[in-house]
């Protein structure tokens, strides 16, 4: 049987069990062990961002960005216009410029704490493939200083560009599933 004809099988069987509940939940907890347990993680919500409203995209893509950096990012739930404050800003120079006022009624979203940071950096070395990479990033992260080692080995790694996507994927997961629902609601 060709790829197609596989697909049509199988939606076809999927069809006869749509409306048993218990059916389709055997079938997502065996989909989930067989499949997703030896996928990487950033395959398993590609299309997470499939299901928000369109008009949140750019926010929630833009709102990861700044997180990404470690800012704390402020949200006008009317207009979706973000605004951001890096998180040691005190420390730049005199004349370091941000209106607090304007942002008094947004919805202010803190950066990832350390322990959140790092689940995401230990996903991603989880769910690489078996090899020399994966090990020396594992070691990595459970040493002395895991972000600093993680980072300079992560940066000269063929793995480099896959953990970029994955960190932003999980970025952009963290802000529709703990943010969006306020952001959209005010």
């Amino acid at each position: 049987m060709n790829k197609n004809n596989l697909l049509n099988h199988c939606l076809s069987i999927l069809q006869t069990i749509k409306d048993d509940e218990a059916n389709l939940q055997k079938l997502l907890e065996f989909m989930e062990e067989e499949f997703l347990s030896q996928t990487p993680v950033i395959q398993l919500f590609p299309d997470y961002k499939l299901h928000i409203d369109e008009k949140y995209r750019p926010a929630v893509k833009e709102i990861a960005e700044y997180l990404e950096m470690g800012h704390t990012v402020f949200v006008n739930p009317e207009t979706l216009e973000t605004d951001n404050l890096p998180r040691n800003y005190e420390e730049f120079a005199d004349g370091y410029d941000f209106d607090f006022g304007k942002v008094q009624n947004w919805i202010e979203i803190e950066p990832l704490d350390s322990r959140e940071s790092f689940e995401i950096m230990q996903s991603f070395v989880e769910n690489l493939p078996e090899g020399k990479e994966k090990n020396k990033l594992a070691n990595a992260i459970e040493g002395h200083k895991p972000f600093a080692n993680f980072n300079r080995l992560i940066h000269n790694s063929e793995e480099r560009e896959k953990w970029f996507k994955h960190r932003t994927c999980h970025l952009e997961k963290y802000v529709i599933d703990n943010h969006l629902d306020e952001i959209s609601n005010k």
